[in-house]
């Protein structure tokens, strides 16, 4: 008859790690805006801070259940599901931010997917890469490898927390949401978390006059977007093919921004009066050493970490040969 059919419109809850203020969750609103302009309206996509839908921290086994259709989060806090997830968040002395975003167009997001399918969800890609993270914001004073000992640190990731342990200090999981009062409380005597811009919008340089810098950490970190296995498979494919790209685009436009942000951040960071010095070298020397003989019990014992840690370095020596960093 020539009439049109009705479209077909879809609809996703998407909750993100981020709590209020935190600047990641302009990416969810971003990827959102992209993809109802660039489906004409057919998928909807609304975000939601942490602890909307799911209880903060929890994001992951929200998306599994089916609670919502998408979640922003960590890699990292998927360990206790599929150890090998840490390689797409952040490692001691693992690939930069430019170099993770080569690894994932390659073979990286392939590893990603076909692992995280396995627990019936879609990775879809690094939705908010970010530079070299700050080391530590502390309350005291880190001048050497004794001054961690018995340290009440935040860790971000379980694999974190075991290699802090085993550096002496006393390191503990708490959601982003719950740092600031944390610290405030006494509850932590410091914390890893994200970089300069997104710590200073949470108003860390209020409750943490020492601030670390060092990328030995995390030399990247990335909170990824991930889908519902069912949710995805029933999607036509060039809105799954839309999906993907706006993840990529909306990726591409927070690292371009933040690193910008970053360096003026630090800048206000200076001015508030907040310490800031590199980290102490035995410190590094000791992360690196201790880091290594973690990476290499959790190949040991898992084939996937193996699978994906192997991945990891053999890029690591592309890019070191082209001097890509």
């Amino acid at each position: 008859s020539g009439a049109q059919e009705a479209k077909t419109v879809y609809k996703w809850k998407l909750q993100t790690w981020a709590a209020a203020g935190d600047s990641t969750y302009t990416a969810s609103e971003n990827l959102a805006a992209i993809v109802k302009d660039a489906s004409d309206g057919r998928l909807i996509i609304t975000p939601y801070n942490a602890g909307a839908i799911i209880p903060a921290g929890k994001e992951f086994d929200g998306v599994i259940s089916g609670s919502v259709e998408a979640i922003h989060g960590p890699p990292t806090w998927s360990i206790g599901y599929f150890p090998g997830a840490v390689f797409f968040g952040s490692t001691v002395g693992g690939l930069t931010a430019n170099q993770t975003r080569m690894w994932l167009n390659s073979d990286g997001r392939a590893l990603a997917q076909k692992n995280y399918a396995k627990l019936g969800v879609h990775y879809v890609g690094a939705l908010t890469p970010h530079n070299a993270e700050v080391f530590l914001h502390t309350k005291k004073p880190i001048n050497s490898v004794a001054d961690l000992k018995g340290m009440k640190l935040r860790m971000g990731a379980a694999s974190l927390n075991d290699i802090f342990k085993r550096m002496g200090a006393a390191p503990v999981f708490l959601p982003g949401g719950e740092v600031y009062e944390a610290m405030q409380r006494g509850i932590i005597d410091g914390f890893e978390y994200v970089t300069p811009s997104v710590n200073w919008g949470l108003g860390f340089h209020e409750v943490s006059p020492y601030m670390y810098m060092s990328p030995s950490r995390a030399p990247t970190d990335a909170q990824a977007l991930f889908i519902n296995m069912k949710v995805w498979e029933s999607m036509p494919k060039d809105l799954q093919r839309i999906v993907t790209l706006a993840c990529d685009k909306a990726a591409d436009e927070y690292y371009v921004r933040e690193v910008k942000d970053d360096a003026e951040a630090l800048k206000k960071f200076e001015a508030y009066g907040t310490k800031i010095s590199f980290v102490p070298k035995d410190v590094e020397d000791l992360l690196y050493k201790t880091a290594a003989a973690y990476y290499t019990e959790q190949a040991k014992a898992d084939e996937a970490f193996r699978e994906i840690f192997e991945s990891v370095q053999q890029w690591q020596k592309v890019c070191a040969q082209f001097g890509i960093k």
